[in-house]
């Protein structure tokens, strides 16, 4: 009985302890179920934050994003609806991503998409109502619903395009007249020149430059002059073929790139059509005007075979035409090339010639027509060349003006001038005048008060027997200047004469204004005296003497040659004359000899 009792305790416990395993495996496996199930319910709760902020970027974005199934749009966020304008009776639901895009990818952005399909790309959106604009592009591939399915992500550069197009046009057009500028016209003359090497074909470029143009900003002003451009920029682009290169140079210069073909004739005549349309008469605010133009062509590839030869052969071939009498076309040719060169080594050579002493001035008299007595004398600068022989300053001077030796050949030349006058004077040639020339450089305020006073007290000569020389376009460049700068020097004793008179375009109002003691009728005037049918040109001559008188000038006609000229100017009341009909330019020494043998008597009787 007790073996009995003690077998169902030891069963009991077991059954005991079995229940409490059993609960406490239960209690556990129930323990990991809630926490399985609190994980599950943080999980779902995170994906439908992680889905509300998706949809809330989605909707909020300020991008396009559509969603492509099958070659149809099935899903737009509100953006895309804006920016591709759909309404009510246009929808974008049921079209497809391809219908939205104009344009291919450019071949960068197709080579991106090769390696990379998911990149990004730019290209030209189609909107609903079919207006067109830029868009930046992002694919991807995803799975929308179950299906495979495109998203498309578009954003509107529209506004980042324009200003880039924008900034690019500014980089290489003209601001005034919206064609090329340099940069942008080298560039086309270097294509053409590679699609001519290529095809064996020719290429002219013209080089244009408005006649007298500065007459027109001078006159009525800039403004009229920036209109006058346009006009003629206009011109041009209408005579051109859609192959041909137009572009401003800069100021008045204009350059012109020809391209030649099978079909193509190249021509004098496309160059003739050019300066025609220059040449029409124009009307700018009231005012009636005609523009001339010079014309300098060079060829590819005999004359240069790269843009900027080609450029320097065209302007040299343009300055010929601007020598040979302006509003005509010139090819380049070799006389043009050799003058190239010789101004090439002059340029080079003019640094150092005046400390090698190879500048001197020659003396051309001046004669007054009522006594026949030499008054004075002009100063001509001469270089003697060791090699190139004797050069007159059309040779070389306007290279000077160019650089920095200007100033000191002008010091040079008005320090030697006063000084050979002053020792005249010693020698008793009598209160002889001397003139001399000055250039635009020269033309400087204070620094050029102070090179006549310095050249004065040097050389002891009365400040009345010195005349400075300015044509009338030095003059009327800055009248302000002018005015100043003249005024001290007339009330320094100083005369003043406007040189060339009859060729610029100066305001006669300021001829009352300038402190000026000597008008100078050009010679090319004189010379025109003895042509046949020369009364045109004898009342000219008339008119700026009587008006110099009026004006209380003094006048004096330059290269006098014949005895018909030096007549014709004694009855219209010239004051004075000089020219080969008396003398040429001589030196200092040869001068003072002609001065001591000058009989004024038998000058006078000439003259009568």
């Amino acid at each position: 009985m007790a073996l009995a009792d003690d077998l169902n305790a030891r069963r009991l416990a077991r059954a005991i302890s079995a229940r409490e395993q059993a609960e406490n495996l239960l209690e556990q496996k129930s323990l990991e179920l809630y926490h399985q199930a609190e994980e599950r319910q943080r999980v779902l709760d995170a994906l439908r934050e992680s889905e509300e902020r998706y949809r809330l970027i989605v909707e909020l974005s300020p991008d396009a994003i559509l969603i492509e199934v099958n070659g149809e749009i099935v899903f737009t966020n509100p953006s895309a609806r804006l920016i591709f304008r759909e309404t009510h009776h246009l929808s974008l639901i049921g079209r497809s991503l391809a219908s939205l895009i104009r344009r291919a990818q450019t071949e960068t952005d197709a080579l991106r998409l090769m390696i990379n399909p998911e990149s990004e790309t730019e290209e030209v959106a189609i909107r609903l109502d079919g207006s067109a604009f830029d868009v930046s592009v992002y694919r991807i591939s995803l799975t929308y619903q179950g299906q495979p399915a495109i998203q498309m992500v578009a954003r509107d550069i529209s506004i980042r395009k324009k200003l880039e197009y924008q900034l690019s046009f500014q980089a290489t057009h003209d601001p005034l007249t919206g064609m090329n500028n340099r940069s942008a016209l080298l560039e086309r003359l270097s294509d053409a020149i590679s699609y001519a090497h290529r095809s064996s074909l020719p290429v002219w470029v013209a080089f244009i430059d408005l006649d007298r143009f500065k007459f027109i900003n001078d006159h009525y002003g800039h403004r009229i002059g920036d209109q006058v451009l346009t006009e003629i920029s206009s011109r041009l682009r209408s005579v051109l073929r859609s192959n041909d290169a137009l572009g401003r140079f800069g100021g008045d210069e204009f350059i012109v790139v020809l391209r030649g073909g099978p079909e193509v004739d190249m021509s004098s005549e496309t160059l003739e059509r050019i300066m025609q349309a220059v040449a029409e008469p124009m009307k700018i605010d009231g005012h009636a005007m005609r523009v001339n133009c010079s014309v300098g062509v060079a060829v590819y590839p005999q004359d240069g075979d790269t843009p900027q030869q080609l450029l320097e052969m065209a302007d040299a071939a343009m300055y010929r035409a601007k020598q040979s009498g302006r509003n005509r076309c010139q090819f380049f040719n070799h006389e043009i090339q050799a003058q190239l060169q010789e101004r090439a080594r002059i340029d080079s050579e003019l640094n150092g010639a005046l400390q090698r002493d190879e500048f001197l001035l020659k003396y051309q008299p001046q004669i007054d027509l009522r006594s026949g007595a030499v008054t004075g004398a002009e100063a001509l600068l001469r270089w003697q060349h060791p090699e190139l022989g004797l050069l007159p300053p059309e040779r070389f001077i306007y290279m000077a003006e160019e650089s920095a030796h200007i100033n000191e050949i002008g010091a040079w030349v008005l320090n030697t001038a006063t000084a050979q006058c002053a020792a005249w004077h010693k020698s008793g040639l009598g209160n002889l005048r001397v003139a001399v020339n000055l250039s635009a450089r020269q033309l400087n305020g204070q620094p050029l008060i102070r090179l006549v006073e310095q050249a004065l007290s040097r050389s002891g000569l009365p400040p009345s027997c010195l005349e400075l020389e300015l044509t009338e376009s030095l003059m009327m460049s800055n009248i302000e200047l002018t005015l100043e700068t003249l005024q001290i020097l007339h009330a320094m004793g100083v005369q003043i004469a406007i040189d060339d008179f009859g060729t610029g375009y100066s305001n006669f109002a300021y001829l009352r204004k300038l402190p000026i003691s000597c008008l100078k009728i050009d010679r090319q005037f004189i010379n025109d005296l003895s042509e046949p049918g020369a009364r045109d040109t004898s009342i000219i001559t008339q008119t700026l003497i009587t008006l110099a008188h009026n004006l209380h000038l003094r006048v004096v006609a330059e290269g006098v040659e014949t005895e018909n000229q030096l007549g014709l100017l004694h009855q219209q009341g010239c004051d004075e004359i000089q020219g080969f009909i008396y003398s040429q330019a001589l030196s200092p020494d040869d001068f003072r000899k002609a001065m001591q043998a000058h009989d004024p008597t038998r000058w006078q009787r000439k003259i009568d």
